[in-house]
Parts: C-alpha cells; structure tokens; sequence
C-alpha cells in the first residue's frame, strides 16, 4: 500500500527545492544587476524631477559647501552657517519623508545607511557630508523603484513564473498525496521551470512498498 511522505522527507524536499528555486532566481537577479543599475543611473534625473527635489539638493549641497569652507570661521558666522545648514537639511528630510510614505518605500532595512532617510544630528560636527549621504539614499530608491518596474516587464516574468512554480511544489509537498505522485509531480514541475531535480528511486520504492 502507498504511503504519504513523512514530515522528515517532507522538510528534505522543501530544502531541496528551496535550494534550487533561489539557486535560479539569484542567477536570473544576477544577469538583470547591469541592465537595472544602467536603467537606474539613466532615470536618477528625471527621478529627482519627480520629486521635486532637485532644488533642495542644490540648497543642501550649497550650505554644505559654505559650511564646510568656513568652519574655522568666528563663531557667530559658523553657527549661523550651521543653522542655514540644519534647516535645509531638516527640510528636505521633511519632504522625503512624506515622499517616503507616498511611494510606499521600504525603510526598514538598516544594513546600509543609504537605505535610511539622512537625518540632522550633528550639532557638534566640524565638517558635513549631507550632501553625499541625500543623494546616496535618493539613487537607492531610484534603484528600488526602477527594480520593482523591471520586474513588471516581460523580462522580469520569468522571476515570477519560478515563484509561482516554487509556491506549488512546495504546496504539493503538505497535501495528502501518496508520495509517489508528489516526487512525481514536484520533478515534473521541477522541469517546467528547467530545474534539475533527481529523485533516487530507493525513495519512491520505500514510499510504494
């Protein structure tokens, strides 16, 4: 009599498809790196234009300049350069964060400042970089914007495809099919997506004995 799959072969197959399913959707992200970074490079401007920030760039990068040539100044003249500084910086932070929720942008990922909105907390700083870290976070997001249309195209499909298929592998392999179906299935389906799954045929004779 046929037997259903058991929770330990059950986790085998899940790993193991996992495991190919990323193994291609990497090679795949991998091939389309150049082609998004270049789309992205090419729609930075017209970016900026959409967000109607480019002067508050200018005004950011302007003060910084300024600052950052006359730190050694007298006090009064620095610190009214430093508060020329704050309040451009703090309004363009203001404007990206309501960008921020507009555009739905992903912020939670703190493994690299780019992914953060800059923030004015540098009362004691000398010398100022906002300017670099604005339009570092402003290329990350174009670069995640233009990604995400990337992937609606007919070229990103296939990225979609490869997680629907992965999606119903990994559903077949919880049902209550006799486990002989579902390696069937799953290595059919395996095929579709040009993936090369072999099922040792000691595993569908113990699972038919």
């Amino acid at each position: 009599m046929s037997k259903q799959i058991s929770k330990d072969n059950k986790e085998y197959w899940e790993n193991k498809l996992n495991g190919k399913y990323d193994d291609k959707i990497r090679a795949i992200e991998s091939m389309h790196l150049a082609e998004i970074r270049e789309k992205s490079d090419k729609n930075f401007g017209s970016f900026t234009k959409t967000l109607q920030v480019e002067k508050d760039l200018k005004a950011v990068d302007l003060a910084e300049k300024d600052y950052n040539s006359f730190f050694e100044s007298i006090d009064k003249l620095l610190n009214a350069k430093k508060i020329k500084l704050r309040d451009a910086s703090q309004k363009l932070e203001t404007k990206l964060k309501d960008w921020s929720a507009n555009r739905n942008w992903d912020n939670d990922n703190y493994s690299s400042s780019s992914q953060r909105i800059p923030s004015w907390d540098f009362d004691n700083k000398d010398t100022y970089s906002l300017t670099t870290d604005f339009y570092k976070f402003l290329e990350s997001k174009c670069h995640e914007e233009t990604e995400k249309a990337f992937y609606k195209t007919k070229k990103g499909e296939e990225l979609n495809e490869l997680a629907e298929a992965q999606d119903e592998a990994i559903t077949l392999l919880h049902t209550d099919m006799i486990g002989t179906e579902v390696l069937k299935c799953i290595s059919d389906i395996a095929k579709k997506s040009k993936i090369a799954i072999s099922i040792p045929q000691p595993s569908i004779k113990q699972l038919s004995a």
